[in-house]
């Protein structure tokens, strides 16, 4: 039998990104304090909204049920504001330093979606809104930087091959209550 880790692993997630600007910004925030980690590349900057366990084979199926959940998704923009740096034992991360209650009820909204498609969050994942920067091990710190922000104003589908550094975005859609979306 063949070694799973020899087969490309599939993940799907629903995510913010922030605009190309942000997210070079917040790299070259990074690298400031990422010692020489590895940083996320600049284009997968991301955060999390819902994600799924991973497949072996690209899961067709389940790309055109998380389709169907994400166009059902009716939610307004919001501003969101990264403002909280939390270095834990494994990753440093961007967190909001308070409650978005709008970033919350479009999580809910997607999750709520995908149980109506058929589809399941990751077991054991829970959403804890944050964009990590890099991977490193390090003594755990928490402290309030002047932070990234951006007018979130749409959500994606994204596929990301896991292990490839390689993220294939779905679909695109516009939090503006409205439930349509655009295909790339």
């Amino acid at each position: 039998m063949e070694s799973r880790s020899a087969h490309t692993l599939f993940r799907l997630f629903f995510a913010l990104k922030p605009s190309p600007l942000i997210a070079r910004q917040t790299d070259h925030f990074a690298e400031t304090i990422a010692a020489g980690a590895r940083r996320i590349a600049v284009d997968h900057q991301h955060v999390t909204l819902a994600i799924t366990c991973d497949y072996v084979d690209y899961p067709y199926a389940v790309i055109k049920a998380l389709l169907r959940a994400g166009t059902g998704v009716m939610a307004e923009p919001f501003d969101l504001r990264l403002d909280q740096l939390s270095i834990g034992n494994r990753s440093a991360a961007l967190r909001p330093s308070h409650g978005v209650p709008l970033l919350n009820a479009l999580q809910k909204q997607i999750v709520a979606g995908m149980k109506g498609a058929g589809v399941m969050l990751r077991p054991g994942w829970s959403f804890s809104p944050h964009q990590t920067l890099f991977y490193r091990d390090g003594r755990p710190e928490q402290r309030r930087v002047d932070g990234f922000g951006w007018h979130a104003d749409q959500f994606m589908l994204i596929c990301s091959h896991v292990g490839r550094t390689h993220h294939e975005t779905l679909a695109t859609w516009r939090l503006n209550g409205s439930g349509q979306y655009d295909l790339f």
